[in-house]
């Protein structure tokens, strides 16, 4: 709702567009600082109690932000949401592999809940962009209350009210971090969301004014980009299965190659199009991989922090959404909205090294086996 209306926003509440991007930075920022936080400390409670009490915080947040009369309020309600949506997104995941039954089961459970998520941004990203272009863009965040009143009746009805805890001190659950192999995930996580949010956070403005798409083409263009999200979710979980660590070297590869086309790409609306589809599909492969090679090494060797394990991939996609959403405004002011893909390269450069030290460190943990 936010980065597909940031500039309606940013005028309502009269910010400049590199302004607003605060908006986008608070949000990530409470996220990841929020999520650890509540993992760590509402470990010992049922799952289900705890999804249903969260589903409401963010209901309340979210009916604050469409009717928030200054920018003040407005970020407060986005603190609201930011700080329980998090661990609701680890909670599906933590659910959905202890369901499982089998590797492959875990596997594409995970993948659908990726899906699920690319699925709401087919749906809800463009609509919410339609929504604001017809009426308002506080009419986009009613709509999103509507959905999670649905959504709660549903995980009332769906989610098991006897899933196992495995309550742990914070001590307990927070040696996680001293494995390397989690230390690298993380750094891949950050510089992964880095390199899609150092252009992404600005995807109205590039296809608009950049591009030179109408307001109506642009609804169709995020459509677009969501089908592809959603298509590269499902084989996301097709890479899981076989490996998806290793399978993911030559699209960062691919992905290195096309930003840095980037500025180039851009100066022809047709090209820029077909380099933004190619980007958001290669880049929507990493989330089920990096999830579920997490979730493995902490169910194997510290069962105890598996709800804190969950929760990591969102953090630090989100920790990549602020730093990259604050750099990408410096490379606005300096060089200007094509000039975005260079800032995404950083990011992608540096995930694609990180990749290939975990793959190395797999395979000799592997062999050692």
């Amino acid at each position: 709702m936010v980065v597909g209306n940031l500039s309606l926003i940013a005028h309502t509440y009269h910010q400049t567009l590199s302004q607003s991007a605060s908006i986008v930075s608070v949000f990530a920022w409470t996220y990841a600082i929020a999520t650890p936080l509540l993992a760590l400390s509402t470990n010992r409670f049922n799952k289900r109690s705890l999804f249903l009490t969260l589903l409401a915080v963010f209901l309340a947040g979210t009916l604050l932000s469409a009717f928030a009369p200054s920018l003040p309020i407005f970020l407060f309600s986005r603190v609201m949401t930011a700080s329980v949506a998090g661990l609701m997104e680890s909670l599906m995941s933590v659910i959905a592999y202890q369901l499982a039954t089998t590797d492959q089961q875990r596997s594409m459970l995970v993948a659908w809940i990726y899906t699920g998520l690319s699925i709401a941004s087919v749906v809800g990203n463009p609509l919410g962009t339609f929504i604001a272009n017809l009426w308002r863009w506080q009419d986009a965040f009613i709509m999103v209350a509507i959905i999670t009143v649905l959504a709660t009746v549903v995980a009332t009805n769906l989610i098991p009210k006897d899933l196992v805890n495995e309550p742990a001190s914070f001590k307990e659950q927070s040696v996680l971090f001293s494995d390397r192999r989690i230390q690298l995930a993380i750094v891949f996580a950050i510089c992964s969301a880095g390199m899609i949010f150092g252009y992404y956070t600005y995807i109205r403005s590039l296809i608009h004014q950049t591009l030179g798409f109408s307001l109506t083409a642009l609804s169709l263009v995020l459509l677009l980009l969501g089908v592809l999200d959603v298509f590269a979710n499902r084989l996301s979980g097709r890479l899981v299965a076989k490996n998806g660590i290793k399978r993911l070297r030559p699209f960062y590869v691919l992905d290195l190659v096309l930003l840095a086309l980037f500025q180039f790409s851009m100066q022809n609306a047709w090209t820029g199009l077909l380099l933004l589809c190619a980007l958001v599909f290669f880049f929507a492969l990493f989330g089920s991989p990096i999830q579920i090679f997490v979730l493995d090494v902490t169910s194997h060797d510290y069962p105890q922090a598996t709800t804190l394990a969950s929760t990591l991939n969102a953090i630090f996609y989100n920790v990549g959404v602020a730093v990259s959403s604050f750099t990408a405004t410096q490379t606005l002011k300096v060089a200007g909205l094509p000039a975005l893909g260079w800032n995404s390269l950083v990011y992608c450069a540096v995930a694609l090294l990180v990749l290939l030290t975990l793959v190395r460190m797999t395979d000799r943990e592997a062999m050692r086996g």
